[in-house]
């Protein structure tokens, strides 16, 4: 990889020295480095490299556009504000004379983006952290809801549209093109109780009642960085997801993800729970920047955004499942099963917490 990486250096004219790199170890899709260099002054600068997995992404050049827009324009908030610690707030997209990206002679792509220094990403959540957690991901949406979402590209067509994911799945189901379909007989009868609610949001949106929003589409709480010292939220990553969509989605994959008293694939549903304290935490960090900038009907359908997105993975886990498990990873043979259950369970909990869930969204309005 050093050849390639100095290579990529001189591309981009990055200044100084070739020392090393490292490899950084989060996200499940794009391959990323840290890698250093010693500039004339003495001092080391360390960039991010990261090598876009075009198999997911076909269409890179659109994703970098999307990219290199939103973050420009939250650079020019952050500076129009006063803002001295804007490297750390906001990711910066290098490029060089032919653009953002680097194609190699083997066809792959790569890009360079800055790192951000004192900062980790997480796992694990108090409920300190998941405010902060929450805080920076609604910052994030608050500094973008002036920004055209119509001027994205949609990189994941279909990639939050719930109704299509359940139809889906239901076309799955009936073919059972291996043999599965009786395993989960009941979760299918069960989420032909919630269909007629899996285009809630397509409909608010044709009546008026709550617009196309510029959203991040995988809230997950490790795609934030967050200060080594203070915990402060501090630069939003993993971007290539960001598109048109709903700020509810954020909302509810952001709960789902990490207000849950269990694993995603928690076997035993029983240890599977909305945890109302850890969502409190995420709807105090998430919403309160929102106020003033984000419409009554959005806030107040917060909660839907956790059911249904809860629903959806559900649904995409399964549809895996029937599919013979060709999208997600798998660990075992039943492991999209697991996934898909466990997922059911939660949503049914939140069924049983909803009007809880709805008083804290009240909150925020």
């Amino acid at each position: 990889m050093e050849n390639l990486f100095k290579e990529i250096c001189k591309i981009y004219q990055l200044p100084g020295r070739y020392i090393g790199s490292y490899r950084v170890k989060r996200g499940h899709i794009n391959e990323s480095y840290r890698v250093d260099l010693e500039e004339d002054d003495g001092e080391n600068r360390s960039y991010l490299f990261q090598r876009v997995n075009h198999f997911v992404f076909k269409k890179p050049e659109l994703i970098m556009k999307n990219v290199e827009d939103i973050t420009a324009h939250i650079r020019r908030k952050l500076e129009d504000a006063g803002e001295t610690d804007v490297r750390r707030k906001v990711i910066r997209i290098y490029g060089h004379p032919g653009g953002y990206l680097y194609r190699t002679p083997e066809g792959n792509y790569w890009r360079v983006m800055s790192f951000i220094y004192n900062a980790a990403a997480h796992d694990d959540f108090d409920l300190k952290r998941l405010e902060a957690v929450g805080h920076g991901f609604g910052r994030f949406l608050a500094q973008l809801s002036d920004f055209p979402a119509g001027n994205l590209e949609e990189t994941i067509p279909k990639f939050h549209d719930t109704k299509w994911r359940y139809d889906t799945f239901f076309k799955a189901y009936r073919d059972d093109v291996n043999g599965r379909s009786a395993e989960i007989a009941e979760e299918a009868a069960f989420l032909r109780t919630t269909y007629d609610v899996a285009d809630r949001f397509a409909k608010l949106y044709n009546k008026g009642e709550i617009p196309i929003r510029v959203t991040h589409n995988d809230t997950k709480g490790n795609n934030i960085m967050l200060d080594n010292e203070t915990e402060e939220p501090l630069a939003v990553v993993d971007l290539d997801t960001v598109m048109p969509g709903f700020a509810m989605n954020d909302f509810g994959d952001a709960v789902r993800y990490a207000a849950n008293t269990a694993a995603e694939d928690e076997a035993d549903v029983t240890k599977v729970s909305l945890d109302l304290d850890r969502y409190k935490a995420l709807s105090e960090g998430f919403l309160s920047p929102m106020r003033g900038k984000f419409r009554e009907a959005e806030i107040l359908n917060m909660p839907w955004g956790a059911l249904m997105m809860t629903l959806e993975v559900a649904v995409r886990f399964l549809t895996d499942y029937l599919d013979g498990d060709r999208y997600f990873k798998i660990a075992y043979p039943t492991h999209n099963l697991v996934r898909g259950r466990s997922q059911l369970a939660l949503a049914k909990d939140m069924q049983k917490k909803f009007s809880q869930m709805e008083e804290i969204a009240k909150l925020y309005v």
